[in-house]
């Protein structure tokens, strides 16, 4: 029997569980993806907000609307090789008595790469399962809920806002290019949306995923030397109790708890 125990229902699990996500920093990560035809480079950062709370016999802990609100800031490169055909204007030859044939030489347009930034957020919510891992390192045990796997993130409607906000940014700097401008943008425009929600979700769902697949929250920290009572004078030193094992289990037994036993020498 543990020397020490602690137990807490749902109602409390929730509150735990609600705070210690709360203090999680905020998490970032950059990279490259792919939307369609166009290739952006980005970086993203999320934060998270608690869900419900559904303690799972021995060792789960269920979040139900787990919130990732999500911030992404990208820029989109535009070839306007993919859009616009090849242009080259021919070469002509022009014989000139006394000196030979005189040809102008082929000339080609070289399409560029347009980078139009843009930025947008947003937030997801997941059920996710966390299993408990017990830690002792660096003279210190540590409790922590860890995500078992990769949870379905729904991405809801308002994500097929994203390909709005790319038009949106595309536009105007499209429309600014001579001659070519206007037509540019509608092809820009109708590319957008035969792309729709499922392009966006292939999108976002690796850059958002592995936030959620990493995820660990704090639920308990403690020194394994335990300052048990501080000391009171000169001849009165600190008293340390010695955390020899904590363990963390899920009990139904009358209802669903979270326990913590600690066995102290």
């Amino acid at each position: 029997m543990a020397d020490i125990t602690a137990a807490i229902d749902e109602t409390a699990a929730n509150q735990l569980l609600d705070t210690a996500i709360a203090l999680i920093p905020p998490q970032s990560t950059s990279g490259s993806g792919s939307l369609g035809p166009f290739v952006a480079g980005y970086s993203a950062s999320a934060t998270f907000t608690g869900g419900n709370v559904d303690l799972i016999a021995p060792g789960t802990i269920r979040i139900v609307d787990l919130q990732v609100n999500w911030n992404l800031n990208f820029s989109f490169g535009f070839d306007l090789s993919t859009i616009l055909p090849d242009f080259c204007l021919p070469q002509v030859c022009i014989p000139i008595p006394c000196v030979g044939t005189v040809c102008t030489p082929k000339i080609c347009i070289d399409w560029p790469t347009i980078s139009i930034p843009v930025s947008f957020s947003d937030f997801v919510r997941a059920t996710a399962d966390f299993g408990l891992s017990i830690t002792l390192s660096g003279g210190v045990w540590t409790v922590e809920a860890v995500v078992q796997g990769v949870p379905n993130l729904q991405f809801g409607p308002a994500s097929a806002a994203l390909l709005v906000a790319i038009g949106a940014a595309a536009t105007p700097i499209l429309l600014a290019i001579p001659f070519i401008g206007p037509v540019l943008a509608i092809a820009v425009n109708g590319i957008l949306a035969v792309i729709a929600i499922a392009g966006v979700t292939g999108f976002l769902g690796p850059i958002i995923s592995p936030f959620v697949s990493g995820l660990k929250i704090p639920l308990y920290s403690q020194p394994q030397n335990f300052l048990a009572v501080p000391a009171s004078g000169p001849n009165d030193p600190d008293v340390f109790i010695r955390l020899d094992s904590v363990m963390a289990t899920i009990t139904s037994d009358t209802e669903d708890e979270l326990v913590l036993e600690v066995d102290v020498s």
